[in-house]
């Protein structure tokens, strides 16, 4: 008798597992950077299991390189990515049927640096200095800085950065963005003190942008608002773990790490300012500030980095967050 409870309790739980197998909703999730603490969230949410207790069985890209989320979204390759809401605007100019559906990052951690000694403390002294850039999505920030002091493209020398930090160190270029949470980390580590590097930050001259948001297509909310909410609720939840318990996220991501190039140290100090880019005890986590997109966005207009109208109404929606939160 005991040995027919056990294996009809066995096969329930065989057919109840198949059940949420069989419920689960496919995903993937596209990140615009390779796995790192500043994805945190999402990798605990994964580990811990709560994507599949929203029934999703989402699956996490790293990114880097030539990859983009806005266009494997676009696209229909991945149904979820992260940005920039900068560059998230500008593909909105761009027609992409995309929405963000929650901010993460309520800063973005761009900054530019130059060596104390090079005598530029601020925007006004890049004339004729070599500027090292990223990519084009990493430079709008930039040219909202140059257009709003008029300073013309041909008075900077600008440099194409790789994903390294040695073209600064080397002096091949006099400034250079970084990340606070990562690039401005590994160049202190390099033997540079805070007092040797000079920080010309956005924010100070009225040009920061928030960071990373989590978005999706238009249509797939209209099709799929459980998905959305799902996983929404799930990524927030591992966010909020994440600025809870910041060894442990970290300890999630390296086992993620399938290149194993990432040190633990380096990783931990850059949870710390992950955390302090989101601002979760300034602003509820998760949730666009519709005053910060309108004024990202007449920003970019007013600079020309987008030349169509952006309704900040189209660019976001907190019905999912807000969700979240009850």
């Amino acid at each position: 008798m005991v040995k027919k409870i056990i294996i009809r309790t066995v096969f329930c739980c065989i057919i109840f597992h198949a059940a949420i197998s069989e419920a689960a909703q496919k995903a993937v999730l596209s990140l615009q950077w390779l796995t790192q603490s500043q994805f945190a969230g999402y990798y605990v949410a994964l580990h811990k299991g709560w994507y599949m207790e929203e029934d999703i069985d989402i699956t996490i890209k790293p990114g880097g390189g030539d990859l983009n989320p806005l266009q494997n979204v676009a696209s229909g390759e991945s149904e979820f990515g992260t940005k920039w809401l900068a560059d998230f605007i500008t593909a909105k100019s761009q027609g992409l049927p995309l929405i963000s559906v929650a901010q993460i990052l309520q800063k973005n951690g761009l900054i530019l640096i130059a060596k104390t000694k090079s005598g530029i403390r601020k925007p006004q002294d890049f004339v004729g200095k070599r500027v090292g850039l990223w990519s084009s999505d990493f430079r709008i920030q930039f040219y909202t800085l140059m257009n709003k002091f008029s300073i013309p493209k041909d008075r900077i020398i600008i440099r194409t950065l790789g994903w390294s930090i040695a073209p600064f160190l080397k002096d091949e270029v006099d400034i250079a963005n970084v990340m606070t949470y990562n690039e401005y980390l590994q160049i202190l580590d390099s033997g540079y003190s805070d007092k040797e590097i000079q920080i010309i930050d956005f924010e100070e001259y009225g040009s920061a942008f928030p960071g990373d948001i989590l978005f999706t297509r238009q249509d797939i909310i209209e099709k799929h608002p459980k998905l959305c909410k799902g996983m929404v609720k799930a990524s927030l939840r591992g966010w909020e773990y994440a600025v809870s318990h910041p060894d442990e996220a970290v300890d999630i991501v390296l086992k993620y790490d399938k290149t194993q190039r990432l040190v633990k140290e380096h990783q931990l100090r850059q949870m710390q300012e992950i955390i302090r880019l989101i601002q979760a005890d300034k602003y509820p986590l998760g949730c666009h500030q519709p005053d910060q997109v309108r004024f990202v966005i007449q920003t970019m207009s007013d600079n020309k980095v987008i030349l169509n109208t952006v309704e900040a109404s189209s660019v976001f929606t907190n019905q999912f967050c807000e969700k979240s939160k009850k």
